[in-house]
């Protein structure tokens, strides 16, 4: 399918018609941001940051608007989706899903089941279990590879083993929490998912690589390599559909890469 564009702006579209899912993921691109531009120009992507749907629209329950979870500043946030569709000044926002079935099911036991536990660790587990100080340390180091190579373009071509030099002064006083919104997304997914699998007993791992978005993550699936997740490997990952696009306060259907690219020209 070829992209479509659809009539009504982001809220009407996605909000109140219920397009969107729980546990959709989301990368944005941060407009007039200083640390949004290092960022993409350190990872080579056109977005900056990521969050994930947590809670969607349903009168029923009281829930007027749809809400997302994110790494912040502060740590972690709720926020009304609103935040980003409705300043298309700012933001840029892309939506994309994992499709597989026993992830989307609506069975107790199946996907419901798997979508509630990524949510939930991501909020629940949050006090006990998520090492803020850890995803702040990444974060810097992270972060000054990003400025490096924003500074020194070569070092772009180079293993992060070989890069070494001082943090410049400005990395310093940006929000490094914002960057690593991506790693926040694939520790959910991935604790999540294999929690569900512990559960229940599950020793098939196929389900867990289904949900490795970062290519960095092998045998080593320490905080520190989930963390290091960047909005780039979310944005690149084949393991996840595209399936909306708002750009400059358009709403595009797409689900091809080529697609993507194309609203992104």
């Amino acid at each position: 399918m070829k992209a479509k564009r659809l009539l009504e702006r982001a809220m009407a579209e996605l909000v109140e018609d219920g397009k969107l899912k729980r546990a959709d993921i989301l990368v944005t691109r941060s407009k007039g941001s200083l640390l949004g531009w290092l960022i993409r120009f350190g990872t080579n992507s056109y977005w900056n940051h990521a969050a994930m749907v947590y809670v969607i629209r349903n009168l029923e329950l009281g829930y007027d608007s749809t809400f997302i979870i994110e790494s912040g500043g502060a740590g972690i946030d709720i926020h009304n989706i609103g935040h980003y569709f409705e300043h298309p000044k700012k933001y840029d926002v892309g939506i994309k899903r994992l499709e597989k079935n026993w992830f989307q099911g609506d069975s107790e036991d199946g996907g419901l089941r798997f979508r509630r536990r990524v949510r939930g660790f991501a909020l629940e587990e949050i006090d006990d279990k998520y090492n803020h100080r850890l995803m702040v340390d990444i974060a810097r180091k992270i972060l000054r590879q990003v400025i490096l190579a924003a500074i020194f373009p070569w070092l772009r071509r180079k293993k992060p083993s070989q890069r070494r030099a001082r943090m410049p002064g400005i990395a310093r006083r940006l929000d490094v929490n914002a960057y690593i919104c991506s790693g926040f997304v694939q520790w959910a997914y991935y604790r999540g998912v294999g929690k569900v699998l512990g559960e229940t007993g599950d020793v098939d791992d196929q389900k867990r690589q289904e949900v490795i978005f970062n290519p960095e993550i092998g045998q080593d699936d320490s905080e520190e390599v989930l963390l290091s997740t960047t909005p780039a490997d979310l944005a690149s990952s084949d393991k996840l559909t595209w399936k909306y696009i708002v750009k400059n306060g358009v709403v595009w259907e797409i689900s091809r890469q080529e697609d993507v690219d194309l609203t992104q020209s």
